[in-house]
């Protein structure tokens, strides 16, 4: 999360949709004022997620602020929470939580918005995070989205800054391990983003 006093902006960042590779494209740009800005880095869990509208209830914002915010295509954020959940619990709280042996438990506990921090954070749409009038940037073409962003502003970009991957995603595996009712529930469930994503995607391809 950054509000940007300084250049009025605010970037919000839902998990698992290279909202940390957003973050650093917005520290290294020069249009963050570190004495009047505020952002949160990882160390700081339980801010880095915080809502648009939350951050209007804390009165940390008015509201109408420009929003900009990283956008991923539902399927593959699903997908790559299952397999970090999975690599990065430890293996004596996997035996306890057998949902994360296969795609289709753990989407059980998905829909229900239960099971490990991980699962509920990641069982919450994308659009809940953003406002309305928020610009979008899809995770594919970030470099793309955000670079004009910041120039536009004045800032600078010194470089790509590559989106941080889980080698052990595999989302063709994830999918074809899906009941087709399951594959239709994320499709459902997930339809603003989905539609949002794709809006994004379109920019640039």
């Amino acid at each position: 999360m950054i509000i940007c006093k300084s250049n009025n902006f605010v970037v919000v960042r839902p998990p698992k949709t290279a909202s940390t590779s957003l973050l650093y494209y917005f520290l290294n740009s020069n249009l963050i004022d570190c004495e009047q800005d505020k952002y949160m880095l990882d160390e700081k869990a339980e801010s880095v997620h915080t809502k648009f509208k939350d951050l209007i209830t804390q009165g940390l914002i008015e509201g109408i602020e420009p929003c900009v915010s990283t956008i991923r295509n539902p399927l593959e954020r699903i997908s790559s929470a299952f397999y970090y959940v999975k690599k990065n619990l430890h293996v004596s709280v996997l035996k306890n939580w057998k949902s994360y042996k296969n795609p289709n438990t753990y989407l059980d506990d998905l829909v229900k918005g239960q099971g490990s921090p991980g699962v509920k954070d990641i069982a919450c749409p994308q659009c809940n995070y953003f406002p309305e009038h928020a610009e979008l940037f899809n995770t594919e073409n970030l470099h793309e989205h955000v670079s004009k962003y910041i120039l536009e502003r004045g800032g600078k970009v010194d470089k790509r800054i590559e989106m941080r991957k889980n080698p052990d995603n595999n989302l063709n595996v994830f999918l074809a391990t899906l009941t087709p009712d399951r594959k239709q529930s994320i499709l459902d469930t997930y339809s603003k983003d989905f539609e949002l994503w794709e809006k994004a995607y379109a920019v640039y391809n």
